[in-house]
């Protein structure tokens, strides 16, 4: 039993946004500067969970994913400007494509290099869809192929779970690797790297200005239940996060001027983002894996290490700047909720809402590539 129970709100809360605040601290710090937040993010949660002295799963946990996520999308896209996105987006939803290729293409070498069993088609479908859409995908997927009910389930759960964490820590490492840096030249990191030295993550100048942080977090609010309650009225309550990306970005270009004068929307929802680093770090607990998991282990790596050479290749070849690479890559295995977290810790503003986007492009075509893919192997 874990030292803090699952029951116990306050110290769990008091636990994930001390993780946050750590992160960060940590970043700030010299010897952190070579690792991003997000990071330090993860690596607090993981610790405690797998130190026995937080839970690795909670309904705080659950409450962060379902209510701050989606909260903290409107608030990094308020002052989305669509014209910019669409001259500046298409490098990568290219990446974001090739690597659903790179994904689909690691499932069938894992499918004829790994002995999965009797369900190894069903495993390859939903393994196809979670990592080119996410783990809402990974559920509808498994019920469409008669997985649902196999004592494998939860394992194959596990399986993605631990190796998607570590890969997103992949992903926020690698553009402080040297020689990745001079194979893939990014004029987006640099910029971000230059504003971070000159501007310092922390307060603005003139202080917290409540009126506008009550304001967009409002808004936030507002956009979120109009967008989930406008999907589930249409029968696509799956697909909110879509409707919520829309309005966010309709008033954003309805109202430019507006939103260009509010202060604090992109700061809080980047708390919130690391909010959520911290509980995925927390789930990430190791000691939980059964058998089948271990088993599974070795196909999940094999998905994501193909995903990533041939995505890799692509961005050399094509001139891809190495930080949409690397968010497009997140959007595919991770979903656009991580794609955003991701995009905005690291600085990576006019990346945001790209990642949201080809992340939410992802939840749309998983559930079909998945399905195909397990009748192809069937």
């Amino acid at each position: 039993m874990p030292l803090i129970s699952a029951d116990n709100l306050f110290a769990l809360v008091a636990v994930i946004v001390a993780g946050a605040a750590f992160a960060f601290w940590a970043e700030s710090q010299r010897w952190g500067r070579h690792a991003a937040g997000p990071v330090w993010a993860i690596v607090f949660g993981l610790v405690l969970s797998n130190t026995g002295l937080i839970p690795a799963q909670t309904p705080v946990f659950s409450m962060v994913s379902d209510v701050l996520v989606p909260a903290a999308i409107p608030l990094l896209l308020l002052k989305a400007d669509i014209r910019r996105i669409l001259r500046e987006g298409g490098p990568m939803l290219v990446a974001f494509c090739i690597g659903a290729a790179g994904a689909t293409a690691g499932v069938l070498v894992g499918y004829s290099l790994l002995p999965l069993g009797e369900e190894s088609a069903e495993l390859a479908g939903v393994f196809t869809a979670t990592y080119t859409g996410g783990s809402m995908n990974f559920v509808a997927v498994a019920k469409a192929v008669g997985f649902d009910d196999s004592s494998r389930y939860a394992a194959a759960m596990a399986a993605d779970n631990l190796v998607g964490t570590p890969y997103l820590l992949v992903l926020v490492l690698l553009p402080a690797v040297g020689w990745v840096r001079r194979m893939f030249p990014s004029r987006i990191i640099e910029e971000a790297e230059r504003e971070h030295r000159e501007h310092p993550p922390g307060l603005p100048d003139g202080g917290l200005n409540f009126r506008d942080l009550s304001g967009v977090l409002a808004l936030s609010l507002v956009i979120c239940a109009a967008g989930y309650g406008l999907a589930a009225g249409l029968g696509l309550a799956r697909f909110g996060i879509l409707f919520v990306t829309a309005l966010a970005v309709l008033i954003a270009n309805l109202f430019p001027r507006a939103m260009a004068r509010l202060e604090g929307d992109f700061q809080l929802g980047t708390f919130f983002m690391y909010l959520f680093f911290v509980t995925i770090g927390a789930s990430a607990h190791v000691g939980e894996l059964a058998s089948d998991a271990l088993v599974l282990v070795p196909f999940a790596v094999i998905i994501i290490a193909v995903h990533l050479v041939v995505l890799m290749l692509a961005t050399g070849l094509l001139k891809i700047d190495l930080a949409e690479a690397l968010v497009a890559s997140n959007a595919c295995i991770m979903g656009p909720a991580t794609a955003a977290a991701i995009a905005a810790g690291q600085g990576w503003r006019d990346l945001v809402t790209p990642g949201v986007l080809v992340g939410v492009l992802g939840y749309v075509i998983a559930n079909f590539l998945g399905v195909a893919v397990t009748g192809l192997l069937q």
